[in-house]
C-alpha cells in the first residue's frame, strides 16, 4: 500500500468510526497515559556502542558504534531508526513502539537490512527498576524458524541507557543465552 493509499484508507477508517458528523477538530485523539509517556525518554539522537556474540557467549564479541535516532510520533509510538556496520557491511534498523492499553502491554515491531522478516514485540516497563523488558517473536533468517529473544533496556540516566539482548535457549541454564549488550549516550543534538 503507498502512502497515498494509506492516507485515503485511514481516513476511511476515521469516517466509519466516528459517523457522518466528522468534522474538522472532532476526531477523538485519544489521551496518552502514564505508560506512553514513559516512550518520551527514548526521544533524542544516541551514540551506539555495541557488543555482539556471534560465536556464542564464550568467544570474543564483535564490537560495533552505530547512531540511533529516536522520535516521537503524537504522544503515543516512538519511531526509531538505527544505522551502523556489522563486519564492515552497513547495517539500518527500523523499529516502532508504543503502549497497547488492551493488552496493558509495550507491543511494537522491527525490521533490519540483515533479514527478510519482520520481528514483533511485546513487553512491560518495570519504574522501580527503570527498566523496560521485551519479548520479540520473529524468523531467523538462516534456518527459517521461529526465533524468540528477550530484551531488557535499562535506563541509567536521562542520558544513558544500556539494553541486552538473550536469544531464546532451551535446556540451557535459565533458557536464555546473551547475545548482544548496547550502550547508548544521548546526544546534545535534536533528532
Amino acid at each position: 500500500m503507498n502512502v497515498r493509499m494509506g492516507t485515503v484508507w485511514m481516513l476511511g477508517w476515521a469516517m466509519l468510526v466516528t459517523g457522518p458528523g466528522l468534522v474538522r477538530g472532532q476526531f477523538p485523539a485519544p489521551e496518552a497515559s502514564p505508560e506512553h509517556k514513559v516512550l518520551q525518554q527514548d526521544v533524542g539522537v544516541w551514540d551506539a556502542h555495541m557488543k555482539l556474540w556471534i560465536q556464542g557467549p564464550d568467544a570474543e564479541p564483535m564490537a560495533s558504534k552505530g547512531v540511533e535516532r529516536t522520535r516521537a510520533m503524537g504522544a503515543m509510538w516512538v519511531v526509531s531508526d538505527y544505522e551502523g556496520d556489522f563486519g564492515g557491511e552497513k547495517f539500518f534498523g527500523h523499529g516502532q513502539l508504543g503502549f497497547d492499553p488492551e493488552k496493558k502491554k509495550y507491543t511494537g515491531t522491527w525490521i533490519d537490512t540483515m533479514s527478510p522478516f519482520l520481528i514483533s514485540m511485546e513487553g512491560t516497563y518495570d519504574a522501580a527498576k527503570r527498566e523496560m523488558t521485551v519479548l520479540a517473536t520473529g524468523l531467523d533468517p538462516a534456518t527459517r524458524q521461529e526465533t524468540k529473544s528477550k530484551m531488557v533496556t535499562r535506563y541509567v540516566d536521562k542520558d544513558t541507557r544500556h539494553f541486552t539482548m538473550f536469544m531464546e535457549t532451551p535446556g540451557q541454564g535459565d533458557g536464555w543465552t546473551k547475545s548482544m549488550e548496547v550502550t547508548y549516550r544521548r546526544r546534545a543534538e535534536k533528532p
